[in-house]
């Protein structure tokens, strides 16, 4: 019976348009200010978003679209540029997150354990150090607009450690694209009991601070 209600399913699509559109929206949030500069270490944070949210949404020509808005929880990772034979690696001694006027969110120490060892990039003669930190952060798309990191560094190098603190602001920014997606294919697929597999990885580490 299921198996008939599947081929009928795919024999009624075949009269409609099979095409649908799948927009997304990614809500980022980027430095507004110089990267700060700890031990000869140039700073940058990435927020990463975890989640997703999702509705309907109609067009012309195509049965019907999903919208998606990529606005976190996020998990932000910080990034140390040095130069090559330089800077050893770097810890976080203290680290709060501030949407001004709305909260304030210093994170535990075990949020930030741990030490980054720099390593060699693809620009000759700079090093890269990258720290994931533990918790995930949810913010509101229309309240938190701006944001404030503010760290306490050590960094480990050839002659020394170096101890500073960071300020880091950052604007919201947002990206949309428009995916295509053939709807017999997936149907099939789905038929098939055909599923991609689902793997969850962190972006590459950028360049440059």
């Amino acid at each position: 019976m299921l198996c008939l209600m599947r081929v009928l399913l795919a024999a009624s699509w075949l009269l409609l348009p099979s095409c649908v559109h799948l927009f997304t929206t990614r809500v980022d949030y980027t430095a507004s200010a110089p990267a700060p500069s700890v031990g000869g270490s140039a700073f940058r944070a990435e927020f990463i978003p975890k989640g997703a949210e999702s509705g309907l949404a109609l067009s012309a020509g195509v049965i019907g679209g999903a919208t998606v808005s990529e606005i976190g929880p996020y998990q932000v990772r910080l990034h140390a540029f040095g130069q090559s034979g330089d800077q050893r690696t770097f810890r976080v001694t203290s680290f709060t997150l501030t949407s001004p006027g709305q909260f304030t969110a210093p994170m535990e120490p075990r949020g930030f354990e741990g030490r980054a060892e720099f390593k060699p990039t693809q620009t000759t003669g700079r090093s890269r150090a990258s720290l994931l930190l533990g918790p995930w952060f949810r913010l509101d798309e229309y309240r938190d607009r701006e944001l404030l990191i503010e760290a306490g560094i050590e960094v480990t190098r050839r002659g020394g450690v170096s101890r500073g603190s960071l300020r880091i602001p950052l604007k919201q920014t947002k990206t949309s694209r428009r995916d295509s997606h053939f709807l017999l294919n997936e149907l099939w697929q789905d038929i098939r009991g055909e599923e991609d597999p689902v793997i969850e990885a962190l972006p590459p580490p950028p360049e440059s601070p």
